[in-house]
């Protein structure tokens, strides 16, 4: 390829008309999504799309711009999720803010790695802004922390650091052996994600003794106090009590001031999992139902679910400056060189397992900036009054069964039939038959060996009709 080719590929005058084209396109999609037109998800078996996929290598450049353009119109689009669509209703993904969308541009094209301060100096100070409001929102003062790519490596972070501090020993420089096992107390309800970190801690998953829920998905505290007498008997180092603020199965939030207090008076690390829910704390109609999630030690929040960011934008934060240094913790004198903390604080990396790092607080900050906090509240309480508007549809329902009353936006329920037993209707096969009808989209979750249809209220443009519409889908695909 000659020097005036290679010119084209970064050529300003290419990027601008072909950013028109895409803008406008992108812009057609969005519209006709929000408002319902078509399938929320055109089916087709992963088998049979794989094979339709499979091409080989192009060997020669192909400037042909419109082409492309053509397939993302009529090939990609066509078979992705809806994401905006008003009868998307399955997992905590966000229907993204457009304007984080367009930051997230700028983002790619800027391409600042933000290992430390030199290679993302914006990147770097928006990030600290945006850290600092979250903390601000929980009731932290002097608080640091950092953003992460998803809530699972939020989540390991928070726990290594955990792990460091709790333990009598330096776990990073001399490892688990010859010390005391080390476990987590975590609802039995935690993500997945709390159990993997284990794994991936050295721990093992088996490390992470669960916790029971009531009914309504709430931690017990007579059980948190039992698993702790426990492995004191035991002669087990806890090295953090999980809580949630928002689990995933059902939504529920864990009581969390009576766990913090808890965890005061036994000198227990406090992680709150708010990957879901921790922006309630934005509004002024539902913070109160995460009260006490200022005494955790670390707190997990997710901006690609009720922050309304486009995947993936975690932050993970840290009451104690000092904790957010703990996770990790080696030299590498080609990054970080002045040996003045004060001035190593401004390097990223220190404190994540990333070197290369995304710059992901400008969308945050973006919106914060655009909409205020009194905006991007008003995206939460929508959510949460449409699961709630869902949750006394269904109780008026004969033949539904509603598990239990929204905390969030999500609400868990089943088809009965209007019969007393629940065996004659397979709900995995209602939600399969619902999703490959392009209706709708939703998810299951399985608790105590019962199946639950489970919904995510997170478009704000979903309406009671919509609702209406998805009683009626499941009614028609159950054949009763």
């Amino acid at each position: 390829m000659n020097k005036d080719a290679i010119t084209q590929m970064f050529s300003p005058d290419q990027f601008r008309e072909t950013g028109y084209q895409l803008i406008e396109l992108l812009a057609e999609h969005l519209e006709q999504q929000l408002s319902g037109r078509g399938n929320v998800l055109n089916w087709h078996e992963p088998v049979t799309e794989d094979k339709h996929w499979q091409q080989p290598i192009p060997q020669q450049a192909n400037l042909d711009i419109s082409g492309l353009l053509d397939k993302l119109k009529t090939e990609i689009l066509p078979a992705s999720l809806a994401i905006h669509h008003p009868h998307n209703l399955g997992h905590q993904v966000a229907t993204p803010l457009p304007i984080a969308a367009l930051c997230d541009l700028v983002a790619a094209l800027t391409n600042q790695a933000m290992a430390v301060y030199e290679t993302g100096p914006s990147a770097t100070m928006l990030e600290r802004q945006v850290l600092r409001w979250l903390c601000e929102l929980i009731g932290w003062d002097t608080s640091e922390g950092v953003l992460t790519s998803g809530g699972a490596q939020a989540n390991l972070t928070a726990l290594l650091a955990a792990r460091q501090h709790s333990a009598d020993w330096n776990v990073w420089q001399e490892g688990l052996s010859a010390h005391s096992q080390l476990c987590i107390l975590a609802s039995e309800h935690a993500h997945y994600s709390i159990a993997r970190a284990a794994g991936i801690m050295g721990l093992g998953s088996n490390a992470v003794i669960k916790i029971a829920a009531d009914q309504n998905g709430r931690m017990l505290l007579d059980a948190l106090n039992a698993a702790h007498s426990q492995c004191l008997l035991e002669n087990k180092k806890i090295i953090a009590v999980v809580a949630s603020a928002g689990c995933t199965p059902t939504g529920s939030i864990d009581p969390l001031r009576e766990i913090g207090e808890f965890c005061v008076a036994n000198h227990l690390w406090l992680h709150v999992d708010g990957a879901h829910g921790a922006s309630t704390l934005m509004s002024q109609q539902h913070k109160h139902k995460l009260d006490g999630i200022e005494l955790a030690d670390s707190v997990v929040w997710d901006g690609h679910k009720l922050l309304y960011m486009p995947a993936t934008v975690s932050a993970v934060l840290f009451r104690n400056a000092k904790a957010s240094y703990a996770a990790f913790n080696q030299d590498a004198s080609y990054l970080f060189n002045s040996g003045k903390m004060e001035t190593e604080a401004f390097n990223v990396s220190y404190r994540t397992i990333e070197c290369t790092k995304r710059m992901m607080a400008l969308k945050l900050w973006a919106a914060f900036s655009l909409y205020g906090l009194e905006g991007m509240a008003s995206l939460v309480d929508e959510g949460f009054a449409k699961a709630q508007l869902f949750a006394e549809k269904l109780a008026a329902q004969p033949d539904f069964e509603l598990l239990m009353q929204p905390q969030t936006n999500i609400v868990c329920f089943r088809f009965t039939g209007g019969v007393e037993t629940t065996e004659k209707f397979n709900q995995a096969k209602i939600r399969n038959n619902i999703v490959q009808s392009g209706e709708f989209h939703l998810t299951q979750v399985e608790l105590h060996s019962e199946l639950w249809l489970r919904t995510t209220l997170m478009n704000p443009f979903t309406s009671g009709s919509d609702l209406d519409e998805l009683i009626e889908s499941v009614r028609k695909h159950s054949g009763h």
